[in-house]
């Protein structure tokens, strides 16, 4: 008996869309690649030191922060369930907090600060992850509700303040040069990578090479070959066929919730590093463009779909627009930015589900 072949039966014109669909699908991550390498020769060739290497070198600093807070985003999308987390930006600012009032308000070492905001960001995925998985609130509730809650938090525990404050002479006026350094620092200044040559005159980030990487590679090692990855995808694609091979939904989707909390408890230490400032509200902007990065990358809204790949080369393209449109309208960028955010967004959105519902009728 021969075996059904994809789109047999259906005319010529709807197979060949089917097998483009497909084949954008599965080139996704070479397209973004494309799309970002056309978007940032449009800006070197438009906007005056764009593409000099120290706004280039900024750009991938800032870029480290933001990059984690979209790898927690795809995360949790990928769960499925209407999985979302609106809330990312506002726990990496009270993370933050947390650090400058231990490290500077009560003397705390800086390298226990440094491991008690990313404990504290870890728990406030869990209390999402909580009241998502075992009190069954939909996550868009949830996660609003805690976008606003850690926020209000992060501003009233120093009265809005940031730490260091200079109207408290009393208090440390600086963090420790060792900790600004994990923020502003390159891998050339370490002794045993001072080999690594630089990139048009700059070095490379410290945060970008020794955390960025890394944790990027763990992510993409722990979805794609691990049975913990395997279960995400599986809940987020069918979670009642999920639940007929024994996988626990709720603790699966808890757990995608953690490791989003555990991400933006580490973008909050690398921000206050680079900052040499703990800020209250570093992190209000940061929800909307970790959740188009993740759309951006390919992870369907739906959940089940994606990789972190796709996700990694579309933050490339978000902040270098960020860069591009902040260095090309000035004062006015501040306005513009967020309608571009706003437009790439939805249109990520309904390309991937445009795509994501040919292939399943085209089948």
């Amino acid at each position: 008996m021969r075996a059904n072949v994809v789109g047999e039966g259906l005319p010529e014109s709807k197979r060949w869309l089917s097998r483009t669909l497909r084949l954008f699908a599965t080139a996704r991550s070479g397209i973004l690649l494309v799309l970002f390498l056309l978007l940032f020769s449009y800006f070197s060739v438009s906007i005056p030191h764009f593409f000099e290497g120290y706004n280039i070198y900024q750009v991938v600093q800032n870029g480290v922060i933001i990059g984690l807070l979209a790898i927690g985003e795809a995360i949790v999308i990928l769960s499925g369930g209407g999985g979302i987390d609106l809330s990312v930006g506002s726990m990496l600012s009270l993370s933050g907090m947390m650090l400058g009032i231990l490290n500077i308000e009560h003397g705390v070492n800086i390298w226990v600060a440094v491991l008690a905001a990313v404990i504290t960001g870890t728990l406030l995925g869990a209390i999402n992850g909580f009241l998502v998985s075992k009190i069954r609130i939909p996550p868009l509730i949830v996660t609003l509700a805690t976008f606003y809650g850690y926020s209000a938090i992060a501003l009233q525990v120093t009265n809005t303040k940031p730490l260091p404050d200079a109207t408290q002479p009393n208090l440390p006026q600086a963090f420790p040069q060792e900790f600004i350094a994990l923020g502003n620092g390159n891998v050339q200044n370490i002794s045993w990578l001072s080999w690594i040559p630089k990139i048009a005159g700059q070095g490379i980030p410290f945060q970008f090479l020794i955390i960025f990487i890394p944790l990027l590679l763990l992510v993409i090692f722990v979805l794609h070959k691990t049975l913990g990855g395997r279960y995400l995808y599986g809940v987020g694609t069918n979670a009642l066929a999920a639940r007929f091979t024994a996988i626990d939904v709720w603790t699966v989707r808890f757990w995608a919730y953690v490791a989003a909390g555990f991400l933006a408890g580490v973008g909050a230490v690398i921000q206050t590093a680079l900052n040499a400032s703990a800020t209250p509200d570093v992190g209000a902007p940061m929800n909307l463009q970790a959740i188009t990065i993740a759309v951006l990358g390919g992870v369907s809204i739906m959940g089940g779909e994606g990789a972190i790949a796709g996700v990694a080369l579309a933050t490339l393209i978000v902040v270098f627009l960020y860069n591009g449109l902040g260095l090309m309208l000035g004062d006015a960028a501040g306005v513009w930015q967020p309608v571009a955010l706003g437009a790439l967004l939805i249109c990520s959105v309904f390309f991937n589900e445009f795509i994501r519902r040919r292939i399943s009728v085209d089948s």
